[in-house]
């Protein structure tokens, strides 16, 4: 089997992060589902991938694929999609079979609001002119958020408590004001109370403070069971040992690597143990083969794994089947439950069903899209394919 043709989709706009989708075509006339980033030349995916034999995942992984990082990885779904097609067998089954017929998500709620990067950019420029919160970032619009999201399922949820907010003292320092502190816990203590002592409740802060207020904010937090408190420090390659401070320091569970490329980039957390659960990026970390590589590793360390993605649920259904086979795996995140073209845009609607995706059994990623829901969602005369 030689590769014939890769088509890829315009962007489909800065509501959905700029999603783009791929298709891989053959000789045998069968086609690969896949993801790319926005603005990349088609041609330059042709000259890759052209006449390779798709089937040899692992070449292609280790000689190519590898040095384009996430892009890499969404063309490696589509090699994935291709393979299973040709074999008849879904691609959770190529991986070694699934462990679970079910994965459950966690669904990353940001605060009152769901995230969007031009609001996020927009509160922060209106909070430094007026100095009020906005009222998304009020307790009581998490508590809010927590509990509607919880009445869809959901048995995780997290939250971001590094907003924007009229008390940060400098611009440029992580320190965290004595406000802005009382702020963090009593949203955290409210989020607690709103969902109850059964659901996990996660806090991600991004790496946005330093590491004495970081580990003040964990210890805070102790008796509140946190599944964990992500990213209290902004974490480096090749010193991660601010890190391993902090979670040596405290019982909130400590988790972390979403911006990490690669299984080797893990190895230094694991080995000074500078967290307690890992975050690889689905499509940033790799693909399917660079994840497991993880997952192992992590398994070595009795740490589970709860899985990173942003990006469309063509990237979402492969990060279901990958999860499926992960014996140490958590939960898988779900940063779309705003973008309603997530659940509409494949061949069976809304895949996620009281907090859990069905992993998918037929060939391949099991999956198709739905093209008129996606030609709908461009702008009229724009062509769904090129």
């Amino acid at each position: 089997m030689k590769i014939t043709d890769v088509k890829v989709t315009p962007s489909f706009g800065k509501e959905t992060r700029h999603w783009c989708l791929l298709k891989v075509f053959t000789d045998e006339g069968i086609v690969g589902l896949g993801e790319t980033f926005p603005d990349v030349p088609v041609e330059r995916l042709k000259n890759l991938l052209v006449g390779k034999d798709p089937t040899q995942i692992n070449p292609l992984h280790y000689d190519h694929l590898w040095q384009m990082k996430g892009q890499g990885a969404g063309i490696e779904i589509a090699l994935w999609d291709i393979r299973g097609k040709q074999l008849g067998e879904p691609m959770h089954a190529l991986l070694g079979g699934k462990l679970r017929d079910r994965v459950r998500m966690y669904c990353d709620c940001h605060s009152g609001a769901h995230w969007t990067p031009h609001d996020h950019q927009r509160r922060w420029e209106e909070v430094r002119e007026s100095g009020a919160l906005d009222p998304v970032y009020e307790p009581e619009a998490y508590f809010a958020m927590a509990r509607e999201v919880v009445a869809e399922g959901y048995t995780a949820v997290k939250f971001d408590l590094d907003v924007p907010n009229p008390w940060k003292l400098d611009k440029y320092d992580r320190s965290i004001s004595r406000r802005q502190h009382r702020h963090i816990i009593d949203t955290i203590e409210g989020l607690r109370d709103a969902i109850g002592p059964d659901v996990d409740l996660s806090i991600d802060l991004h790496g946005s403070f330093n590491m004495a207020d970081g580990l003040r904010i964990c210890k805070d937090v102790e008796h509140l069971d946190l599944l964990w408190l992500e990213d209290p420090v902004r974490w480096e390659w090749g010193n991660v040992d601010a890190l391993a401070k902090i979670c040596q320091q405290t019982e909130t569970p400590i988790c972390t690597g979403e911006i990490f490329y690669g299984a080797k980039m893990f190895r230094e957390l694991m080995e000074k143990q500078a967290c307690d659960l890992l975050e690889p990026d689905v499509p940033h970390s790799g693909g399917a083969i660079e994840i497991r590589r993880i997952a192992e590793l992590a398994e070595m360390y009795h740490m589970s794994i709860a899985p990173h993605y942003m990006r469309s649920a063509v990237t979402g259904i492969a990060a279901v089947h990958i999860c499926a086979t992960i014996p140490n795996f958590l939960a898988l995140e779900h940063h779309s439950r705003n973008i309603p073209l997530w659940g509409e845009m494949l061949d069976f609607k809304d895949p996620i069903q009281n907090g859990y995706i069905t992993v998918p059994d037929g060939p391949g990623l099991g999956i198709e899209l739905d093209e008129g829901r996606l030609q709908a969602a461009l702008p009229k005369g724009v062509p769904l394919w090129s």
